[in-house]
């Protein structure tokens, strides 16, 4: 049997509700309230949205919500970028130096959405995956 596209499924009432107040930028958890779901803890709202928006026609629906407003994978990672290369004057002098605040700042952004840094677990486990992958590069 053939699977279904998500093109021709259709969101429920809640699911379009929840598209919708996430392109508003509500978290999770105020998303989830807004698009009529059980109340619940917000841990739970929290994971259940989290569902819900991977299920392939909600994220497609999603995507096309966020694209109308310019709010794209690329765009939103392209600061980030620019941030780990930052650079400042100083007014009196007229040096140029690196801005080191905003490229840490920036730094820990990108680790974060590489799932690096979420917790110390998680980033044990993926610095040591980086290490061994990287092999010798890291090595003295």
């Amino acid at each position: 049997m053939a699977a279904k596209s998500t093109k021709h499924k259709k969101l429920t009432h809640k699911e379009t509700l929840l598209v919708k107040a996430k392109a508003k930028g509500l978290t999770n958890h105020k998303a989830y309230d807004e698009a009529g779901y059980s109340e619940t803890d917000k841990i739970t709202a929290v994971r259940n949205t989290t569902k819900v928006l991977s299920r392939p026609h909600v994220k497609e629906a999603l995507d096309t919500a966020l694209a109308k407003h310019g709010i794209t994978l690329d765009s939103s990672i392209a600061p980030i970028g620019k941030g780990l290369v930052a650079i400042k004057m100083n007014e009196f002098t007229g040096e140029i130096t690196e801005d080191i605040k905003l490229q840490l700042s920036a730094s820990d952004r990108a680790l974060k959405l590489m799932g690096i840094g979420q917790d110390k677990d998680t980033f044990s486990a993926k610095y040591v995956q980086i290490i061994n992958e990287k092999g010798s590069k890291y090595n003295d």
